[in-house]
């Protein structure tokens, strides 16, 4: 009896002792200035049960306290190359918190994944899409996931850490490189990749639902942080910058999903049309009670939001121009983005008190920084575009976005229409491209185009649905070039093509525009070209034959001077 209490006396301190260590932070504080930092210490907390914050700037250190009680524990996770505090954790104390310790970290996202040693699963996105992560966070809580940020430096070190640890189930999600699934492989991964951002959303989306049945969920479009975003107890759908995507359209008109809680209020518009046209009930979560009040008035200030490094798309409308000379209108966007985009127009004039409406089939690819011209010679009823008036007024409404079925953004503009009389003798076709070829050593794509005319020709190439990692995506020039009367020109598309790649596309389609004006490339080639393979470059031959012409002369000159000795001797 005496041993068996002791026993027991004993088991209660262990488990106590254990309970006190377990608690030994309730509360998160990332101070860095790497998003990934961020995100992976909201993710840390979360699957630790804690409570967490953010610093989003120098000044936000002490105003960030004033909104956490002092009885909490807070654990500190600092950068070491990118902190926004310095001795933070002295900082907190001085404000009366008496329990703070801090980890500092070269790599959050590698590094804390240590201090949970009982995760078996686990999600893989790119950290160059930052908004599959966003994505991907409430499956990864309701599935106790860690979420990697993975690119083909890291994957070695990710898989590293894999191959110390009982894995039960791996997901990918979204886009990743090609190294990253390569190396994941013998984990037999779940993978999400459709090729469209909204498409896999609501694929996860799904999978949150399967696991935790609610009618509500968050709304936002990725592009940032936010602590209700990162607790997993709500899946998050995307809005679209501007307009709805009709993924996420159609996924809330045939799901169970009622209440949608909109995280910010530049997404206002969206989500206005998201309650129009799918009848769900939104509502916006734009403030917060202010923590640095000063006055007798409750003040209110904005919502800490830490941002997410996306692809900024943007376009605008360079000119619009009706040709009476050839009866065509043309429609000239400038691309503001960095990174390609797709747009697709809807344009009505208004001359003379007529309407007549010109529409984009499909969506048109613009690469970053360029100019594209739209050329129209038909309505949208099929009439020609024989327009006699002089003054032509034009309704511009255009959406574009990311990806061709990802125009989530709207460009609209109400402009004068400009009446030019002008032919255009760059009219490049089918004859005038001398082959396309694939580089190994510059790991380009070279179009090689002849300009027969005795003006100068600016061209603008695309390659279209090359498969790349069994994606289809479409390639372009950065911008026009120009080609000499009667020159030829190899115009460069850099992208680095894997040997199965290139096994993938024997052939690939090409979109040449063409014209005199560099910013007007009023005509369009379609055309379907053999893909020829250059193992080197020019100047490697030239080097290889100097070589093997040098290693000839020493030879030689070794022969010769044996024979010269070898008479010598004879003598």
């Amino acid at each position: 009896m005496k041993y068996l209490k002791k026993g027991l006396i004993i088991f209660i301190v262990l488990f106590f002792l254990q309970n006190v260590y377990a608690q030994e932070f309730n509360h998160v504080i990332s101070n860095s200035e790497d998003w990934r930092d961020v995100y992976s210490s909201m993710l840390y907390a979360t699957l630790s049960g804690a409570g967490s914050d953010f610093l989003v700037n120098t000044r936000h250190g002490p105003i960030l306290l004033n909104d956490i009680s002092k009885n909490r524990d807070i654990r500190v996770i600092t950068s070491n190359d990118l902190p926004y505090v310095f001795n933070y954790p002295d900082m907190i104390r001085s404000q009366g918190f008496a329990d703070v310790d801090e980890i500092v970290v070269d790599s959050a996202n590698l590094e804390l994944i240590d201090e949970l040693p009982d995760i078996r699963n686990f999600v893989i996105v790119s950290d160059g899409y930052g908004y599959n992560a966003v994505a991907a966070t409430p499956y990864a809580v309701q599935t106790d996931s860690w979420v990697f940020l993975s690119n083909r430096e890291n994957i070695l070190e990710i898989e590293n850490i894999l191959s110390r640890r009982n894995v039960d189930e791996v997901l990918i999600y979204g886009y990743v490189d090609r190294e990253v699934r390569d190396a994941l492989e013998t984990y037999n991964p779940e993978i999400i990749d459709t090729g469209d951002r909204f498409k896999d959303n609501t694929e996860i989306v799904k999978k949150f639902l399967k696991i935790k049945p609610m009618k509500q969920t968050v709304l936002t479009n990725g592009e940032f942080l936010e602590k209700e975003l990162m607790s997993g107890t709500e899946p998050v759908l995307f809005t679209g910058r501007q307009t709805v995507p009709d993924q996420i359209r159609d996924y809330i008109k045939n799901s169970e999903l009622e209440i949608g809680v909109l995280i910010g209020n530049e997404l206002v518009g969206a989500a206005t049309n998201i309650r129009q046209v799918t009848g769900m009930s939104v509502m916006v979560k734009f403030a917060r009670g202010a923590r640095g009040q000063t006055g007798g008035i409750a003040a209110v200030e904005g919502l800490d939001l830490y941002p997410i490094p996306t692809p900024y798309i943007s376009i605008s409308l360079h000119s619009i121009k009706y040709n009476k000379v050839t009866k065509q209108l043309e429609v000239t966007y400038k691309s503001d983005s960095n990174a390609p985009a797709y747009f697709k127009g809807t344009i009505t004039l208004i001359y003379d008190g007529e309407r007549i409406r010109l529409a984009d089939e499909n969506p048109i690819f613009i690469a970053p920084g360029d100019f594209k011209t739209v050329v129209y010679d038909k309505t949208v009823a099929g009439d020609p575009l024989d327009i006699p008036s002089a003054e032509i007024e034009a309704e511009i409404s255009t959406l574009f976005g990311e990806s061709p079925s990802s125009l989530d953004r709207v460009l609209e503009q109400t402009t004068d229409v400009e009446v030019v009389e002008i032919i255009d003798r760059c009219q490049l076709t089918e004859e005038h491209i001398k082959g396309i070829r694939y580089n190994k050593q510059k790991k380009s794509f070279f179009v090689i185009v002849k300009n027969p005319f005795d003006v100068d020709c600016w061209i603008d190439v695309e390659l279209n649905d090359v498969l790349i990692d069994n994606r289809k995506t479409t390639l372009g020039t950065d911008g026009s070039t120009k080609i000499p009367p009667g020159k030829t020109s190899r115009i460069p598309i850099e992208q680095e093509m894997s040997e199965e790649d290139l096994e993938n596309n024997p052939f690939v389609e090409l979109t040449l525009y063409s014209g005199e004006r560099e910013d007007s490339l009023v005509h369009v080639f379609n055309g379907k070209f053999e893909l020829e393979i250059e193992r080197l470059t020019i100047i490697t031959y030239a080097i290889i034959i100097l070589i093997i012409i040098v290693i000839i002369l020493i030879i030689f000159i070794i022969l010769i001077k044996r024979r010269e000795k070898e008479e010598e001797d004879e003598l």
